[in-house]
């Protein structure tokens, strides 16, 4: 084969690259580097750097690569427990990114992600099950005269059957998240197709929609009331869930009606969203949960944003959960003694763990094979 004289040099150069061991990623470091023992190893070529420090749950106080030849940067963790670790490294004091991992986490800032699969494996992890299909809304938001995006999961055999309509599930992610949460990170198709094999949910639409009125505060900590920029936010999310989300969803996909074929649930900030408009709309929502949910902490804060709350109205489960080392757990356990002394029949769950993605992956895993839709 004659190689034309304008590709000559990408050709010796991809040819010598794939000379050395005959490894065509020769040269590259793998990052990371998972072992079937659950460890883990992290690399990072950066011959001018002084330090190069891990960053991310796995990082336990000050974890810091070591430096070998050639300017390769090298940690090995573990064995870890298993789960999906969101990470990056700080070079030199600046937050950089994993340049040989293409997995990334995006939102507030951009992180990336690495799974250490389970033996055997979790509901979470893919499996070879009969698999739903994820689609990608873009639409425009009238009320808040912005494009949006909301992802939509629709059950295995959902196109076989045109005449079959299915339960739904409204699911919100966090503040620190977008849309593409619950299936990136979270794993709420691989749940549901799992679980649906199992014959431990039925087959379902998961509806996942974008929780930011507007573009998140950078450090909410650094706000004097963040519970007013959270209402403010939420006032434009519900505008835009009831005047977009739910039409968009109830006539697109072949929804059964009913309060007893909707649910709706969230993870922190989506847990006190899913909180407020199940409690404040029983018409609408007769399965509601909330995962680690930010609800508020005071009587009047309570008294405000459930103004349209009644205690006597008939859910067919009020679900709540939150780790024991959350930062959240005093909130859910006031909301939770607030809901007993209204007299109203709810759930109350305490883990371990703190304000982490394996908490809310292992909680919709229960909370949608407790008998959801059942």
């Amino acid at each position: 084969m004659k190689i034309p004289p304008i590709f000559l040099p990408c050709f010796l150069m991809i040819a010598a690259i794939a000379a050395a061991d005959g490894n065509p990623d020769a040269g590259f470091p793998k990052s990371p580097e998972v072992r079937p023992d659950g460890s883990v190893t992290f690399r990072l070529k950066a011959p001018k750097a002084g330090a190069v420090e891990l960053k991310g749950r796995l990082a336990k106080g000050k974890t810091f690569l070591k430096k070998g030849e050639g300017g390769l940067w090298e940690l090995t963790l573990g064995p870890v427990e298993p789960g999906i670790y969101s990470y990056h490294f700080e070079v030199d004091g600046m937050h950089t990114m994993d340049p040989h991992n293409r997995w990334v986490k995006g939102w507030r800032i951009s992180e990336n992600l690495v799974e250490v699969p389970a033996d055997p494996p979790a509901a979470w992890q893919e499996a070879a099950v009969p698999h739903g299909v994820v689609h990608h809304h873009v639409y425009r938001s009238g009320p808040l005269e912005v494009d949006r995006e909301c992802f939509v999961y629709t059950p295995p055999g959902y196109e076989n059957d045109p005449e079959r309509r299915f339960p739904v599930l409204y699911l919100l992610h966090g503040s620190g998240d977008d849309a593409s949460a619950w299936t990136r990170i979270g794993r709420a198709n691989f749940i549901a197709d799992n679980l649906i094999a199992a014959g431990k949910v039925e087959p379902l639409v998961i509806v996942m929609p974008y929780g930011h009125g507007h573009r998140p505060q950078a450090d909410l900590d650094s706000l004097d009331d963040k519970d007013t920029w959270y209402r403010e936010n939420n006032a434009a999310v519900f505008a835009d869930f009831f005047g977009e989300v739910v039409p968009l969803a109830e006539t697109r996909y072949r929804l059964a009606s009913g309060p007893g074929n909707t649910a709706i649930a969230g993870l922190s900030m989506g847990g006190g969203q899913s909180l407020e408009l199940g409690l404040n709309h029983p018409e609408k929502f007769g399965w509601v949960a909330g995962f680690s949910s930010g609800v508020p902490g005071k009587k009047e804060a309570v008294a405000a944003q459930y103004a349209d709350f009644d205690p006597k109205a008939s859910w067919k489960k009020i679900w709540i959960g939150c780790g024991k080392d959350d930062f959240l757990l005093e909130r859910n356990e006031f909301f939770h003694q607030w809901l007993t002394d209204q007299g109203v029949d709810h759930e109350f769950h305490l883990s371990e763990g703190g304000h982490q993605w394996f908490v809310w992956r292992d909680y919709l895993e229960s909370w949608l094979g407790s008998g959801l839709f059942r």
